[in-house]
Formats: structure tokens, sequence, C-alpha cells
């Protein structure tokens, strides 16, 4: 007994470590077969999630890494069909270093950033070959002013604040409005302004607040002032993401990582080896939320977020 009982740990000893060794054999995809090279910007779970969402929809196998480590490692991106940057960093970080004649899709990045990016590089091959593209971060304005019509239909004007970088987006947005039939007020700020002394008759004078994502307006203690304004003005603040929306703003549209990865995968796919891609593109899938303790202050009924995300998806097919 005593035998048998000082025999069987060894055994394992070495049984284990086989079996490990065998099954990592059989499911570990080296470097080189696979198809897409996945490039995080940093190593945040949000990136994350969007290249596990990116990952579980591909047809083709794939690495998943970050900036800093395909640096550290060198990694050889020359080897791989599909190079798919996630974020700003990582998009400018590859679009030297891939062969301008490889595509490039760039992907949970703002518009306005991609474009700065497309400016950086405006006499770069890739840009006149076509092989690269962008899926947005960002919602596009007519999206955002069609729940502002659905939640106050009766509005006839919407205030918004605009930065260095939304400002160049004015035309955009105005065309926005007149589509909907809103009028439009707007203030830019610079960052040497009182945000708060400009923002307080702005909201006071609309019947809704637009907030946009342009960080040199909606930092957190900005973002804070605009709540507690727009709610003892009584005027309803659309946001533009979920965290907004929980922290006090009305509603906002917007997309979750697993939105734009799965978006993502469907570019790749449907575009693997071509010799082109399509234009860049905001967001297909987008979910709304509500906060209806502030629709209750407000003194306003709104649907829930489920039915106006099916509201919205029904005016745009």
């Amino acid at each position: 007994m005593n035998h048998r009982h000082t025999q069987r740990p060894v055994f394992h000893q070495w049984f284990t470590p086989l079996i490990g060794f065998i099954l990592s054999c059989l499911f570990f995809v080296p470097c080189s077969n696979a198809d897409n090279l996945i490039v995080l910007s940093r190593q945040l779970p949000s990136y994350q999630d969007v290249a596990d969402a990116l990952v579980s929809e591909l047809k083709s196998p794939s690495k998943v890494i970050t900036v800093s480590e395909l640096s550290l490692n060198n990694y050889d991106h020359k080897n791989y069909q599909q190079v798919i940057a996630l974020g700003a960093n990582a998009g400018d970080k590859l679009f030297q270093l891939v062969p301008d004649n490889k595509n490039l899709i760039i992907s949970f990045i703002p518009r306005q950033t991609y474009k700065s990016l497309l400016l950086k590089y405006k006499n770069h091959p890739r840009i006149k070959k076509g092989k690269v593209t962008a899926v947005y971060l960002d919602q596009p304005y007519s999206r955002q002013l069609a729940l502002v019509k659905l939640i106050t239909p009766d509005a006839k004007s919407i205030a918004t604040a605009l930065g260095p970088h939304s400002a160049n987006d004015l035309n955009l947005l105005k065309a926005a409005t007149n589509l909907h039939k809103l009028e439009l007020k707007y203030e830019t700020l610079q960052e040497t302004d009182n945000p708060i002394h400009k923002l307080q008759p702005l909201i006071k004078s609309a019947d809704i607040f637009l907030s946009l994502p342009d960080k040199s307006v909606f930092n957190r203690t900005t973002a804070k002032w605009i709540l507690y304004i727009s709610f003892k003005q009584r005027v309803p603040l659309i946001g533009f993401s979920k965290k907004y929306v929980e922290a006090g703003a009305l509603a906002a549209v917007y997309s979750s990582p697993t939105n734009l990865g799965k978006q993502t995968a469907e570019l790749v796919n449907n575009h693997a080896n071509k010799s082109t891609l399509p234009k860049p593109a905001y967001p297909h899938y987008f979910h709304v939320s509500t906060n209806p303790t502030a629709a209750k202050s407000l003194h306003l009924t709104i649907p829930s977020g489920e039915e106006l995300t099916e509201q919205l998806r029904a005016l745009e097919k």
C-alpha cells in the first residue's frame, strides 16, 4: 500500500505536463499561420472587448497584440493578410509600418481623429490606393437628432457647445439640424474661455441641449456643470455615452465595443484581399440608453431605451 502511494505522484509529475504539451500543440496557432493581425492601442478592457468580438466573428485565425508588444517583439506584420488597428495610437503606428499595398482597417476611432490622421499622411500612397478605411466610434449627427425628435417631438431649437475639434463639423451639424427642422444655437469654446459663463445662457435659450464628444469641451468638470445647469433650467440634455446618461443625462445613442467589433469583422470578412476598401463608416449597430429619473424630474414621458433603439433602426431602414 505504501509503495503504491509513493509511486502515484511520480506518475503525475511527468504525465500532467505531457498532456499539457500535447494540447498546446493541437490548439496553438503560430503567428505566421494567423491571417489577421489585430493591434490594440492600449491594454484596456474597452479595446479588449472590441478585439474579442472581432475575433469571434472573423472567418480566419487572428493574432491580438498591443502597440507596445508590436514594437517590443518586432512582429513581422508583413506576414498577415489583414491588419486591423484598434484606436488612434495603433492606427498612427501602423499607417507607415504596414506596406502600402496591403489593406489597413482602423476601428474604434473618432471621426475627427481619423480625419486628422489622413491629413497627417495626406501624401502617403496608401490613401491614393484606397488601402485604408475606418469604423468610427462616434454617432452620425442625423441619428442623434432623430433621437432628439423622438424624445421631444415639439422641440424647435437645439443648443450645443463646440470645441477646437468639433467646430470643424459645424456645417455637418447645421445640415442635420435643418433636416430635422431644428434651429441650431451654439457657442465655440476656446481653452481660455470660462465655459460656465458661456454655457448657462446658451442652455437656457434652447429647448434641448446636445453634448458632443469633444474632450476640450466636455471634460469631467465641465460635464458636471452642464448637467447641473440643464437640470436647473429644466432643459433636457442628450449625452453621447451610456455613462453620461447614468450620471444624469436624459438619453444617449451609443455603440458598445462589442457592436464595433462585430461591424469591423464584417468589414474584414467582406473585403479580405480586395484591391480597395470602402469609405469609412459610422457604427451600424447601436443602442439607446435613457434615464427615467431625469425624465421624471423634467416632467417628460419618454419611451424606454429598447423602444427608442427599435424606432431609430426603423427610421434608418
